[in-house]
């Protein structure tokens, strides 16, 4: 599929088309949030210090420009301003009878000291949805704590539940291992963009504006629903920890949560016998016996190639997959169908990006093939209040 913009089609303005968001926001919580709303159609001018966003020096690179900056920029306007000066504020501040949303993620009290807070600015624009990520919140003894997803991701219990998965018992000196995940920016920021689509329809009901404090701790506590109930008890029962069953060449990985997964993997490996055997006939004892449900089946996968114990169990009715590389994922012809990335224009070594995760009918949703140079838009948006970009 082939997004229409990208095409040069005509097409319907996406859903947030009309509501402009000036976007304070730098690395990857709040740019993202940003990224997927200019994909949904909003105007999204990215306010970049002097320097720019720091995102944009990072690999990897093509054509001397960030990749990675371009992932989760493109599509927005960048104004470039320095906030510490007094023109700088006061260019926002005649921005905002304009704007509908103000998304930032400094640490609490940084909007505050430049005099662009929520009473500030509401002040101003009295329907204004401003929307906050941070580590910890607004509020609260920790609020103040600097915070990147690593840290969250600690701090959580994440990093040390994904290490008891993945090593069984832990002893007192293990060290949690190195990590690269960034799920606590993706979680707040979606989380976030969702609180804000929902702060503009109560703006459209009730005619008012909102303050929204998005925490990537709670994002974290609310994605570990089970890990989060488990601590509150003695002896929790032990959860399903999904692991690879090994194949002659490799290994693929099973899910057969419900009765009928179980039945089609059962069926894959010839095993029918299994159904009922009390260790795996019940859903609690498969759950409690569960690695040994594995290896009963690997004595039938460990015979088969990856791909024909990935086709046997599908063909089953058993949800498996083999493992792939990245680029092997993004060359599925599952994703192609699906339009699930959008190529960069502007640069003489084109790369893709992906596409927005939710399709909407028409075509009107999807990743603008466009990364803003730093301070690209600047003239034009000063120009609006009676500024020039000097």
């Amino acid at each position: 599929m082939t997004d229409k913009r990208e095409s040069g089609e005509d097409s319907e303005p996406g859903p947030l088309h009309g509501i402009r968001v000036l976007d304070f926001s730098m690395f990857l919580a709040g740019p993202y949030c940003s990224r997927l709303m200019a994909d949904m159609g909003a105007e999204i001018i990215k306010v970049e210090p002097p320097g720019g966003d720091f995102l944009r020096n990072a690999p990897p690179f093509r054509d001397g420009r960030s990749a990675y900056f371009g992932h989760i920029n493109c599509g927005k306007k960048s104004l470039r301003l320095d906030l510490k000066s007094a023109v700088g504020v006061e260019a926002i501040r005649r921005l905002m009878p304009s704007v509908d949303v103000v998304l930032e993620n400094y640490r609490p009290g940084v909007m505050a000291r430049l005099g662009l807070d929520y009473d500030t600015l509401s002040a101003l624009r009295p329907e204004l949805v401003f929307c906050s990520i941070s580590g910890y919140g607004q509020t609260g003894p920790g609020s103040l704590r600097p915070a990147f997803a690593p840290i969250i991701h600690a701090a959580s219990g994440y990093d040390l539940i994904m290490m008891g998965y993945q090593m069984g018992e832990r002893s007192e000196g293990d060290a949690p291992p190195p990590a690269r995940s960034t799920v606590a920016d993706i979680l707040g920021a979606t989380h976030a963009l969702g609180a804000i689509n929902a702060a503009l329809v109560q703006r459209l009901t009730r005619g008012r504006g909102q303050r929204i404090d998005v925490a990537m701790m709670d994002a974290m506590h609310n994605m570990l629903a089970y890990e989060y109930q488990a601590a509150q008890m003695e002896a929790p029962d032990r959860p399903i920890v999904f692991s690879p069953l090994r194949t002659s060449d490799g290994f693929v990985m099973v899910a057969p949560v419900s009765p009928a997964n179980f039945r089609g993997l059962t069926e894959a490996a010839g095993r029918p016998e299994l159904l009922d055997d009390p260790r795996f006939s019940a859903g609690p004892a498969r759950v409690k016996n569960w690695d040994a449900l594995l290896a009963e089946v690997e004595g039938w996968s460990a015979a088969m190639t990856t791909a024909q114990c990935e086709a046997a169990i599908l063909a089953a009715g058993c949800p498996c997959t083999r493992y792939l590389e990245i680029g092997q994922s993004m060359a599925e012809p599952q994703v192609a169908a699906r339009g699930g990335a959008v190529t960069m224009g502007g640069t003489n070594d084109p790369y893709l990006v992906a596409n927005c995760p939710a399709q909407f009918i028409g075509g009107t949703v999807g990743a603008n093939p466009w990364v803003p140079e730093l301070g690209q838009h600047t003239a034009e948006i000063l120009a609006e209040v009676g500024l020039a970009e000097d």
